[in-house]
């Protein structure tokens, strides 16, 4: 069975869902990377489907269900926790269709002390509509209540042993032969490339997606850079040199490619083992997307 997780919301950026006793957003990953454990150990072929960083909530959940079509799932789930003061577990499905494996997930939480708050319509859900395999969203308790009490009381490997066991009982799984771990590594949307990938298309170098997501056409439409070079491609490398902890002591990220600059790049290449030149051609380029 081919299942993608999804921890509900971001750790950071926007979208980083409910606080109360506890922060949603921790404890999804929690609970989804034991429910990803699981799986796997009980012989599915798991994916990922998180999302750790976006700059809008639209965007993030554009991510997640970008991640689970990539794949030819038999479920997708996402996992949240509930706010808002009221009480129990809850199960969103596609127009609240009533699938035995969500009616059953409801039902282990519920008894471990938890309210059934049953299965219910999730079609104005995005991650719901938009997923192309049959899903399912659990609000695992509320967050600003005595549920998240109980929760900590009875600890997120149990709730996550609770998920997989509704799973368990519809799936088909072969626990001789193990099938292939796919874990796809959650997207996280880098500003900084965002502003590259932008400034590369403004000046003509490309004509590639600002997505915030280094790849491959990020890669090609980046120009070679050298000293003397002045104007915002040279002050984005100068603001990813710093970021990584190189130093720019006299004139910072100013914009101009000049001898402080040249230094900065030889340490990155000798520290990354490349031909050490000054000069930021593709093999450094590389480094400084984290390709």
């Amino acid at each position: 069975m081919k299942i993608g997780v999804n921890d509900g919301h971001t750790l950071r950026g926007a979208g980083t869902g409910a606080v109360g006793i506890i922060k949603e957003g921790e404890h999804t990953r929690l609970v989804g990377e034991e429910v990803r454990r699981l799986l796997k150990e009980r012989g599915n072929t798991v994916y990922n489907c998180t999302v750790d960083y976006a700059s809008t909530t639209n965007e993030s959940l554009a991510l997640v269900v970008q991640q689970a079509n990539r794949e030819d799932l038999d479920w997708f789930i996402s996992i949240h926790f509930n706010a808002g003061g009221g009480q129990g577990v809850e199960v969103y499905t596609y127009e609240g269709r009533q699938y035995q494996d969500a009616i059953d997930v409801c039902n282990n939480i519920s008894a471990l002390g938890f309210n059934n708050r049953g299965v219910k319509a999730g079609t104005g859900l995005y991650v719901i509509r938009k997923t192309k395999a049959k899903s399912m969203l659990i609000e695992v308790c509320f967050v600003d209540t005595e549920d998240a009490n109980k929760y900590l009381e009875v600890g997120y490997k149990e709730i996550a042993k609770a998920i997989v066991d509704a799973l368990d009982n519809h799936v088909v799984t072969n626990p001789i032969v193990s099938a292939p771990i796919v874990e796809t590594k959650p997207v996280n949307v880098d500003e900084w490339v965002r502003e590259l990938q932008h400034e590369c298309n403004k000046q003509g170098f490309s004509n590639q997606k600002v997505d915030g997501i280094a790849g491959p056409a990020t890669l090609a439409g980046c120009p070679v850079v050298r000293k003397g070079a002045k104007g915002n491609v040279t002050k984005l490398i100068q603001k990813r040199l710093l970021s990584l902890g190189y130093k720019l002591p006299k004139w910072g990220a100013d914009g101009g490619f000049g001898d402080e600059t040249v230094e900065a790049v030889k340490s990155l290449q000798t520290d990354k083992g490349l031909s050490v030149d000054g000069i930021v051609g593709q093999d450094t380029w590389r480094k400084l997307l984290n390709l």
